[in-house]
C-alpha cells in the first residue's frame, strides 16, 4: 500500500512526536521512516503501515494516499453516458431509468433520469435522503414532482418543461430539496421528459457518522440544542456552557444586558442586535456569523422552486456567454446551478482565449443542444480540446481555467464537495490565510524537535 508522507507528517506533530521515537514504536529501521518521510519511497507491507497506524494512534487509511492523482477533467461522449443506463422498478412498474454524468472514480456525479410513471398515475414517494440536491426538469415534456403524503400546493406540482423558443436553452423548471425530503416523479402528459438530478455532499455526514458512536442519551442531548423554531438559541446555549458562562456573566464581559442573552436563549431571535452578538463574540471568542439568523426562502415542504420565467428574468451576460440561474437556497449555499448559451466562434489558433473560467469548487457539464467546443488547461500547462453534443458531459476540477465555444447550451451544475461555503468561513477566521494554505500544502516540516542524539 502506499503510504502518504504528509499524512504522516502532521500526524507525527499532532501527537508531538519525533521519527526516532515513531520508528521505535512501530518497530521500523529508522532509515526507512526518514526515506518515507523524505518522498524517497511510498511503499509499505500491510502489516508495516498497521504498526506505523497504531504508533500514531491512527487508522490505517489516515496515512495512505490514494493509487491516482486526481485529474484536472474528466469527458464522457453521450454514448458513455447511455451505457449507465439502469432501470429501476417501483410500484410494479418501470419507474425510471437512471444514468450517470461524468466525473473522476470515488466522486459524487450528477444523475439523468427517465421519468416513465404514467400521467394519471399516482408516483411512489422514496424515502428521501441526507444529501440536498438541486434538480432541472430537461423536457421536453413537463412532470409532476410529488414531496409529500398529502396532496398540497407545495407537495404537489408540475414543473414545467421550455422545450421551444428563443430561450429554450432554459429547459425547464428548478428546485433545490432540503435533507430527508421525500420525492417522486411522474409525467404529467404524454410527452416524454427527464430530469438532471444532482445529489451534492451533505455538510453533516461527519457530524452523522460520528453520532453513529455515542450513547443514546448524549444523542438525545445534541438534539435537544436544536430543537427549538430558532437553531441560533441551541447554538448560544451551548456556546456559553462550553466556556462557562450563563447569561449574566457573558453580559458583564461583553457589556450586553443579560436579560437579553436570556431571551435570545429562550427562543426570541430579536433580543440581541448584531453588534451585540459582535459584542459576545469578541468577548468570549466565538465566530458570531453562527448566530445570525439566515434568509430562508424555501416553501411549506422545505424546497426552493424556480420556474423557466425566474429563470428567464435573470438572464444576463458573463464572460461571453449568456446565462440565467437555477433554482438557489440560502440555506444551502454550496448547490449551484446555471443555464448557460454559448454562442462563440471557435478560433483553433487562440487557445487562451477560450479559458474564462475558474471555479473554486467542482464544475458539472451536461450539453443540453448543438456542438461546442470544451478547451482546458492541463496541469502540465498545456490546453486539451473536447467537441461535445448533446448527452455528452464533461467535470472540471477546483481552479482549472477552461471555457467552452462554438454554439449550443448546457447547463452547469457544482457543490462544496472541494471547497465549500464552511471552508470559506474557516478561510475568513484563519490567521494569514494565504500562507496558512502555502504552508499546509505538502508539509513535511516537523515542529520543532532535535534530532536524535542532540538531546541530554
Amino acid at each position: 500500500m502506499k503510504a502518504d508522507r504528509f499524512k504522516i507528517m502532521h500526524w507525527m506533530n499532532i501527537r508531538k512526536t519525533t521519527p526516532d521515537r515513531v520508528a521505535a514504536a512501530a518497530g521500523l529501521e529508522p532509515d526507512t521512516l526518514a526515506a518515507l518521510l523524505a518522498g524517497d519511497t511510498d511503499e509499505l507491507s500491510v502489516a508495516t503501515a498497521g504498526e506505523l497506524a497504531s504508533a500514531l494512534r491512527i487508522a490505517m487509511d489516515q496515512l495512505t494516499r490514494p493509487d491516482t492523482e486526481q485529474p484536472v477533467a474528466v469527458v464522457m461522449t453521450a454514448e458513455q453516458l447511455h451505457a449507465t443506463r439502469r432501470p429501476i422498478q417501483r410500484a410494479g412498474i418501470h419507474f425510471y431509468n437512471y444514468y450517470t454524468m461524468a466525473a473522476p472514480a470515488g466522486r459524487v456525479a450528477p444523475v439523468i433520469l427517465d421519468i416513465l410513471c404514467p400521467a394519471g398515475t399516482l408516483p411512489t414517494l422514496n424515502n428521501g435522503h441526507l444529501e440536498p440536491a438541486i434538480t432541472i426538469n430537461l423536457g421536453p415534456g413537463d412532470i409532476h414532482g410529488r414531496w409529500g403524503e398529502e396532496l398540497r400546493p407545495d407537495t404537489w406540482q408540475v414543473l414545467a418543461a421550455n422545450p421551444a423558443g428563443p430561450d429554450a436553452w432554459i429547459v425547464g423548471d428548478s428546485y433545490v430539496e432540503p435533507s430527508y425530503c421525500p420525492h417522486t416523479y411522474g409525467l404529467a402528459g404524454e410527452a416524454p421528459a427527464r430530469i438532471v438530478s444532482y445529489t451534492g455532499a451533505a455538510n453533516l455526514t461527519r457530524l452523522l457518522d460520528e453520532a453513529n458512536t455515542w450513547s443514546p442519551k448524549a444523542f438525545d442531548a445534541l438534539v435537544a440544542d436544536w430543537s427549538g423554531p430558532h437553531p441560533a438559541a441551541g447554538a448560544l446555549g451551548a456556546i456559553l456552557r462550553r466556556r462557562g458562562h450563563d447569561a449574566e456573566t457573558a453580559g458583564k464581559a461583553a457589556d450586553v444586558p443579560a436579560d437579553a442573552i436570556e431571551r435570545f436563549c429562550a427562543g426570541d431571535p430579536d433580543a440581541l442586535s448584531q453588534d451585540e452578538l459582535r459584542a459576545l463574540a469578541g468577548a468570549l471568542g466565538f465566530d458570531h456569523r453562527v448566530l445570525i439568523e439566515p434568509v430562508r426562502r424555501r416553501d411549506a415542504a422545505g424546497k426552493t422552486c424556480a420556474t423557466v420565467a425566474d429563470s428567464r428574468a435573470s438572464i444576463r451576460s458573463f464572460a461571453g456567454y449568456t446565462v440565467a440561474s437555477v433554482a438557489s437556497a440560502p440555506g444551502l449555499p454550496d448547490l449551484v446551478g446555471l443555464f448557460m448559451a454559448v454562442d462563440r466562434p471557435v478560433d483553433p489558433s487562440l487557445p487562451e482565449d477560450a479559458l474564462d473560467l475558474c471555479d473554486h469548487g467542482e464544475s458539472h457539464y451536461l450539453v443540453t443542444d448543438g456542438e461546442v467546443v470544451l478547451r482546458w488547461r492541463e496541469a502540465d500547462g498545456t490546453v486539451s480540446i473536447a467537441e461535445l453534443g448533446p448527452d455528452c458531459t464533461a467535470w472540471i476540477a477546483p481552479y482549472v481555467e477552461h471555457g467552452w465555444t462554438s454554439t449550443g447550451s448546457l447547463i452547469k451544475l457544482g457543490s462544496g464537495e472541494h471547497l465549500g461555503y464552511q471552508d470559506q468561513i474557516e478561510l475568513t477566521n484563519t490567521f494569514a490565510p494565504a500562507a496558512t494554505l502555502r504552508r499546509g500544502r505538502h508539509d513535511a516540516i516537523g515542529w520543532g524537535y532535535e534530532p536524535a542524539g542532540t538531546q541530554d
